[in-house]
């Protein structure tokens, strides 16, 4: 007879709930299972430890917010920008549901959330393969240049980008976190100018003509 195992959501929630209570994590898997009346075993069928727990939070809310966008037919049809501020307009929202549990995973680290913290690896390789999905996309609709040598770039940009949306989310005091709303228009507006033709693209224009000008005068 096969044993019905907890769910990878029902853990998490309860891991959460536990850490929101105490003010701390569970001592050991064994202590924690037992006070929800399971064996180790509901647990090593999911995660090695609670670090691969912490882990799952982050790409738990990213795959959540994706499957959620990429259901939405009318995302399909959105400029490349159109597309991340949908992504971070309704990740925010999500992360709202835990708003309690990353304040106070920022507060452990007196810093907000550490661009460092190992928990966020796997959500930073995640979140960097569906980047590069929007980086494509711009490029092959004119929206973004194709920069040899730096379009490969964008992504980890947008990493950045991301984790200062996060920060600033966490300390956003506004009515219905309206500063964050804008924060998000304004960054990623900013953001795909940058990524876009430019100033920047005049100058190098500009400068190759000067260098090609300058091979003709002492050909």
């Amino acid at each position: 007879m096969r044993i019905k195992r907890m769910e990878r959501s029902t853990l998490l929630e309860k891991y959460i709930q536990y850490q929101l209570e105490h003010g701390k994590k569970p001592e050991s898997v064994y202590l924690f299972m037992k006070k929800l009346k399971k064996t180790d075993a509901d647990f090593f069928a999911h995660f090695s430890n609670f670090e691969a727990l912490d882990s799952y939070f982050w790409v738990h809310v990213f795959e959540s917010t994706r499957h959620k966008l990429e259901g939405d037919a009318q995302y399909e049809g959105f400029s490349a920008a159109e597309r991340l501020s949908a992504f971070y307009f309704l990740w925010t929202q999500e992360l709202m549901q835990h708003r309690s549990y990353v304040l106070y995973v920022a507060e452990k680290s007196h810093k907000g959330i550490n661009p460092m913290d190992s928990a966020l690896g796997d959500f930073r390789r995640a979140f960097l393969d569906y980047a590069s999905s929007i980086v494509s996309s711009g490029i092959g609709a004119g929206q973004i240049a194709d920069r040899k040598f730096i379009s490969d770039q964008f992504k980890h940009g947008l990493w950045v980008q991301t984790l200062f949306l996060l920060n600033f989310w966490l300390k956003d005091t506004s009515k219905d976190f309206e500063d964050t709303d804008a924060a998000i228009e304004k960054t990623v507006n900013i953001g795909f100018k940058l990524m876009g033709e430019n100033l920047f693209d005049e100058v190098l224009d500009f400068g190759k003509f000067m260098f090609q000008r300058a091979k003709k005068s002492f050909s």
